[in-house]
């Protein structure tokens, strides 16, 4: 027999590697090979309770098996994605002629990663190129729309005309049922503060995307999948084939929603974003809503890859559709030409066209994912350079170039709280302050770093923040406008004003993400000191804010500030965030509110070793071992 060949084993290493009986080169808080392997690294003084030698040791390591075969596939994917994204941003070149232009055979002919054992990529790459034109099973016609990507049950020689009639005409009703349960259910609960006005026609632009973009309709079906397993885990009754037959629902729409999304990043990257606004507005919502998606259920791995590439067509959308007669950049444009009649002025008492609709969204969405994004990746928010165009009052001068009666011309462009539910002075300050705390690692790592310059930029962020807190305050002390009374009182009620959902109002909500920001602003300025009084009394307010929501389940909507606040928290408030996140019930398993507080407890777990000068909040949100998305 030929002798083992064994690696020397560190005894200091994590038991994550001992598990695995690899080599650690124990590196703190996260050794690199899990960082690698994009695995949960583990270092304690006591041995877990699964390292017995025995049994529960055993299940441990075939789990962790697994574990890593699964984030194997996550980064062949995110490795996929990448050259996606390396196409995108060579677009330039490609633009400046209006013609199309030809892509590499390497991108025409890669085919898409099957990503779940529902799907049949072979057949999958075989529909697609067949068929250049997406539809879904809305649009009329003789054509089979609901499988243009093929199921594995689908066979050439399928028994009788009459059984494939009645398997597709149950496959175009099963999406009808899950496509109304997204509309009616998840939407709504996962957009809680954006209720479109009647006069703007609600949520039909949602509708209209459903129908002509085949990426985004198969992740809403598998967000509704989703949502409908998890109230079939919380009936009794429900039988365990239910819940097979949603799982592999599931998977499949996850699969295709994919699928049709690397379709359609080819054809942007083929023929590009000068000419093909409409296309590229549509690509970006799908982009945005499958990373929604992702992170909505708890699988939040290439959020990064995909926000890199939402962030980078809107950039190209902005470059090439936003420049006025005196070359400079205004997203007016970009609407004007997505109008019903491009150039052509939408009055102020007439809805918005869908494409401009859908642009609005997500846009607002991307500011909202690529600021949050940034306090975890350590950079300057992707989208920084357009933050005050599409956030803040304009300055007189400029206002007064801008058109007084038409609705591309409302500022701010963008208004967060009609869509997330927080003022833009928050968000603008949030980006602020991480390219702040990018800009100080920076100078730092050159040796360069001057106190003086960033406590200058720290103070006029700080000044600029409690002014707007002052503003707000008094307007919450304030209370409401009064009661409207007729046709008022009626457009109120269609706008949504009467929701029967129990949610805190928009002034609550941005209370909470100010105070919160403070907090971060404070770590960024004098480091990791839980102790200071400036960081107790902000983790205070935040907390006793917190708890007087009008139920746990309003944090679905605080992930962020939650997290930032109880990785601060005081021992003795450990015992807070816990029980708010189990008063949460099953609202919990949605989003990212576990992954915020396993944050917390790591951090908690780690508070004796913990060096101020080494440890900030962006060390926190990767203690996981990847960066995290708190939405």
């Amino acid at each position: 027999m030929h002798p083992v060949a064994t690696k020397s084993r560190s005894a200091g290493g994590c038991w994550t590697c001992r598990l695995r009986r690899k080599k650690c080169d124990e590196a703190r808080p996260i050794c690199k090979g899990c960082v690698a392997l994009e695995i949960d690294c583990l270092y304690s003084d006591d041995k877990p309770e699964w390292m017995d030698g025995g049994e529960k040791q055993k299940q441990k390591a075939d789990w962790l098996k697994r574990e890593v075969k699964r984030k194997a596939a996550h980064r062949r994917e995110r490795r996929y994605l990448q050259g996606l994204e390396i196409r995108l941003e060579s677009l330039d070149a490609s633009l400046t002629d209006e013609s199309d232009t030809t892509a590499p055979k390497d991108l025409i002919n890669a085919v898409p990663p099957a990503l779940g054992a529902n799907v049949s990529s072979t057949s999958a790459s075989r529909s697609i190129s067949e068929d250049s034109t997406p539809r879904t099973g809305f649009d009329s016609g003789s054509t089979d729309s609901s499988l243009s990507i093929p199921s594995p049950d689908e066979h050439s020689d399928s028994p009788s005309p009459q059984c494939d009639e009645s398997k597709e005409s149950l496959s175009k009703e099963e999406e009808a049922h899950s496509t109304m349960m997204y509309l009616d259910y998840v939407f709504p609960f996962l957009f809680p503060y954006y209720r479109p006005s009647f006069a703007d026609v609600g949520r039909g632009w949602l509708l209209v995307l459903l129908v002509k973009n085949k990426a985004l309709f198969h992740s809403a079906l598998s967000l509704a999948n989703y949502f409908y397993g998890i109230i079939l885990g919380h009936i009794q009754d429900a039988s365990h084939q239910c819940h097979t037959q949603n799982l592999e629902a599931l998977h499949k729409q996850q699969g295709l929603a994919l699928q049709w999304l690397q379709r359609e990043m080819r054809d942007i990257v083929t023929r590009g974003v000068k000419g093909k606004l409409a296309e590229a507005n549509r690509v970006m919502a799908s982009i945005i809503q499958l990373m929604t998606c992702e992170v909505a259920i708890a699988k939040p791995g290439n959020w990064a890859m995909h926000l890199n590439a939402a962030a980078e067509l809107f950039n190209e959308m902005m470059k090439h559709h936003a420049v006025t007669e005196a070359g400079r950049h205004c997203f007016m444009m970009v609407l004007l030409q997505l109008g019903s009649k491009p150039f052509t002025w939408t009055p102020k008492n007439h809805p918005w066209g869908s494409d401009q609709a859908i642009l609005r969204f997500f846009t607002a969405q991307l500011l909202f994912l690529d600021t949050l994004g940034s306090t975890a990746l350590q950079e300057r928010p992707r989208l920084l350079q357009w933050h005050r165009h599409l956030m803040a009052t304009l300055e007189e001068n400029d206002r007064n170039h801008m058109p007084g009666s038409e609705k591309e011309g409302t500022v701010p462009h963008i208004n967060l709280h009609e869509f997330i539910g927080i003022e833009n002075w928050v968000i603008l300050s949030i980006g602020e302050i991480a390219a702040l705390d990018a800009w100080k690692k920076e100078m730092k790592r050159a040796g360069s770093l001057s106190i003086t310059h960033l406590v200058s930029r720290a103070s006029t962020i700080e000044e600029r923040l409690q002014a707007s807190l002052q503003t707000l305050d008094a307007a919450i002390s304030q209370g409401g406008r009064g009661s409207a009374d007729g046709t008022q009182h009626l457009l109120q009620y269609f706008a949504g004003s009467f929701s029967p959902q129990v949610m805190h109002g928009t002034a609550m909500n941005t209370r909470i993400w100010a105070q919160a920001a403070i907090t971060y602003l404070n770590v960024v300025l004098s480091g990791w000191q839980p102790s200071s009084p400036e960081i107790r009394n902000s983790v205070t307010l935040t907390i006793d804010m917190m708890l007087s929501l009008p139920s746990p389940d309003c944090l679905r909507t605080l992930v962020w500030p939650f997290t930032i606040t109880g990785c601060l928290a005081a021992p003795d408030q450990e015992r807070i965030f816990r029980e708010l996140v189990a008063g949460m019930g099953p609202f919990k398993v949605f989003g990212t509110i576990r992954e915020g507080l396993a944050i917390m407890e790591r951090v908690w777990e780690r508070r004796a070793e913990i060096s101020p000068d080494c440890w900030d909040l962006a060390a926190a949100l990767n203690c996981l071992g990847r960066p995290a998305l708190l939405i």
